[in-house]
């Protein structure tokens, strides 16, 4: 076997010798490509097989340190040839790798930070003014070659051109309940030749808790942080580049390892279409930075208690224009999984339909258990509190406290969804025509959607009414579902006149 060159991005072959349990040592080649990550293992002497969970420790030949955590394999096999020896190999797949100068223990407590890269930073960190070009560069570029000159005679020409970089590499900072959130501009740049010169740059979001965590709580944040980014986004932002920082140093250097993701998140809703436009994204990080961050701040600070309904949410933006009855049902359901404090309160029952209430439920109980019996003991648990209508009527609410002369129909446009939810689920539409109304079933998903999302964040400080006033095109979920708004809420009022 020949030795690695080392790790490349998504497609890596990396040689090296592992250890296993019981102090098991093996030769194995690990493959990084994909979700297809997959360790190889070869041996002389026999090997045990490798437990669900297991992390495992490797040297690359070309000394990395290789840690492989949260491990599967399907066992262990031997192969045997006729007057040699016997020969034993494995297959281990990998939920993480991670590669750097030093072993990681998932379970130790040493991370101090995690930094990582998604789909669209530049878009919505859309720093312009960090990076340009000089137009005229004449009045400046003697003093641009001063530095050059002082070693050499270098001659200037009738069209100097200057490219620069502020040297602000630090966009914003947030404290959050997991910590100091950061954005940053990283740039590399080459020292130039004749060839040309030339600054690419990469954003890169960091995430610094007050005291070190262990890797897991270390990926629950990243994801907690991509999350939010993603409904700023309106599409799921897909996670590129990993890597945390350690709270210890060999030789002086800080240790930061490399993560290779198994099955990293990707981005929902692919293409110009669906790439949001600065312009036409909830919040501005750069000319209003402090919202940004206090709504950041804020929608982490609830993410535990919101994380299921906005998972679905999640899920709900990654079909992107793919819409059918499922995601309208599951668009809808968002708010049943609502967490209380987010929802109206209970509605205190009469004493004497309380009383009533508590005799039916007695008389139910004393009955054999049955699927009607069990219904409707359920329907009576439910007296009181909000009803799916109420819970959507009550998140529409707080968007029509910000928005209710650009959206003056939204409580007839989410009342109708949730009764189209009702006949996909019960059969029942109430006072509609289902079948007139279909064909608006996509723009009725997108108002539930708007509706959940929307009402997320301006609980969490966004200004709504400033970001309405300006320009929009295409670019955002919020901003396409303004542009079909009217024309869409017409046709409803049309499909719903008679039933």
């Amino acid at each position: 076997m020949s030795k690695s060159k080392g790790s490349r991005r998504n497609a890596n072959r990396i040689l090296g010798t592992y250890s296993l349990q019981g102090g098991q040592a093996a030769v194995g080649e690990l493959k990084l490509k994909g979700s297809r990550t997959l360790l190889k293992l070869h041996s002389d002497e026999y090997l045990q097989k490798v437990e669900d969970g297991a992390y495992l420790h490797g040297v690359a030949y070309n000394g990395d340190c290789i840690s492989l955590i949260d491990c599967r394999s399907p066992g262990t096999g031997h192969t045997y040839i006729k007057g040699g020896p016997t020969s034993y190999h494995a297959e281990v797949f990998p939920h993480y790798v991670a590669l750097g100068r030093r072993h990681l223990n998932p379970n130790e407590v040493c991370i101090a930070s995690v930094d990582f890269t998604t789909t669209d930073l530049a878009n919505l960190f859309y720093d312009f003014d960090a990076f340009s070009h000089v137009i005229d560069a004449k009045p400046i570029i003697d003093v641009v070659l001063a530095e050059r000159r002082a070693m050499r005679p270098v001659e200037s020409g009738d069209r100097p051109q200057v490219f620069y970089f502020t040297g602000k590499d630090c966009i914003l900072e947030a404290e959050t309940a997991i910590g100091k959130v950061s954005v940053h501009h990283r740039p590399s740049y080459s020292m130039g030749s004749p060839s040309g010169a030339s600054i690419k740059n990469r954003i890169v979001v960091s995430i610094q808790p007050e005291s070190a965590i262990s890797f897991d709580i270390a990926i629950d944040r990243m994801y907690e942080v991509c999350c939010f980014l993603s409904a700023v986004a309106g599409r799921i932002q897909g996670i590129e580049e990993v890597a945390i920082n350690m709270n210890d140093s060999v030789d002086g250097v800080p240790q930061r390892l490399r993560i290779h993701q198994s099955y990293r998140w990707k981005t929902g809703g692919g293409g110009k279409t669906f790439k949001p436009h600065p312009a036409d994204v909830p919040l501005d990080p750069i000319n209003h930075k402090n919202e940004f961050c206090a709504v950041m701040s804020d929608w982490i600070q609830r993410h535990e208690s919101w994380r299921v309904a906005r998972g679905r949410y999640l899920e709900c933006l990654r079909k992107a224009n793919k819409y059918g009855a499922e995601r309208l049902v599951a668009a809808a359901n968002m708010f049943d999984i609502l967490p209380e404090t987010a929802l109206p309160p209970n509605t205190p029952l009469e004493e004497e339909l309380a009383k009533t209430r508590d005799a039916c439920s007695q008389m139910l109980r004393n009955l054999p258990p049955s699927v009607d019996r069990n219904g409707a003991l359920s329907a009576l648990g439910r007296l009181g509190q909000p009803s799916l209508p109420k819970k959507v009527a009550y998140r529409t609410s707080i968007i029509e406290a910000k928005l209710s002369s650009r959206f003056p129909d939204l409580q007839f446009v989410a009342n109708t969804a949730v009764k189209c939810r009702n006949f996909y689920v019960h059969g029942t539409s109430g006072d509609i025509d289902f079948l007139k109304v279909e064909p608006l079933v996509a723009f009725l998903t997108d108002a539930l959607e708007f509706i959940f999302a929307a009402s997320d964040l301006i609980e969490a400080g966004w200004d709504a009414a400033c970001w309405y006033t300006k320009p929009k095109s295409s670019g955002h979920t919020f901003a396409r579902f303004i542009l079909n708004y009217d024309l869409s809420t017409s046709e409803l009022r049309k499909a719903t006149a008679a039933k």
